[in-house]
């Protein structure tokens, strides 16, 4: 089941915009604070922010496609 949840992942990862990729690895891979990630990516604080939640978001939607994946 976890093999199965990774390609889940790994597939809706990869129908994301670049940008929201990268804040969503920004922040949960590199763990860095939403002043540091606007830093990053040149954007405001709130930029950063509004980004980040745009980006969970649309994740938890692709994600909502797979049957099954409710029960994750």
């Amino acid at each position: 089941q976890k093999a199965e949840l990774r390609l889940l992942v790994q597939s809706a990862l990869a129908e994301l915009d670049p940008t929201d990729r990268e804040v969503l690895a920004l922040k949960h891979f590199e763990q860095l604070s939403t002043a540091e990630m606007a830093a990053v990516l040149g954007l405001s604080k709130a930029g950063a922010g509004h980004r980040y939640v745009k980006a969970v978001k649309r994740l938890r939607e692709l994600l909502e496609r797979y049957p099954g994946f409710a029960g994750w």
